[in-house]
């Protein structure tokens, strides 16, 4: 039963992050911080509060649709790995903007939403 409720979140988790991601980068795309992985740091730091939530309220079979599913599908350490990488090579400022503070963001997000969810 729980491998099935990973499988479900993921089902949903994944597409969404797709079109959340798309969706915001599309609209920055005149932004002159264009380059930088705005669709990536918000999918990554709306999936971590999420994440702080149900870890904080949730436990058993839901936990696993929520948190392993939903929340591992819709925020990706892979796609912050090759956004990273292509923006090493296109700039060196984005890059190290990126790969600051994605992170620092994101256990900020999960830690505040815990926090106050515990």
């Amino acid at each position: 039963m729980m491998w099935l409720a990973v499988v479900a979140g993921a089902a949903v988790g994944a597409p969404l992050r797709y079109l959340v991601e798309t969706s915001v980068t599309s609209r920055m795309r005149h932004h002159p911080w264009h380059q930088f992985t705005w669709g990536l740091h918000v999918v990554n730091v709306a999936g971590s509060l999420v994440a702080g939530v149900v870890l904080a309220t949730t436990t058993g079979v839901l936990r696993a649709l929520l948190l392993a599913g939903f929340c591992g599908a819709f925020t990706t350490f892979s796609g912050f790995a090759w956004r990273a990488h292509s923006l090493r090579v296109m700039s060196r400022s984005a890059w190290w903007w990126t790969i600051i503070t994605m992170p620092t963001a994101c256990i900020a997000a999960f830690w505040i939403a815990w926090r106050l969810a515990s």
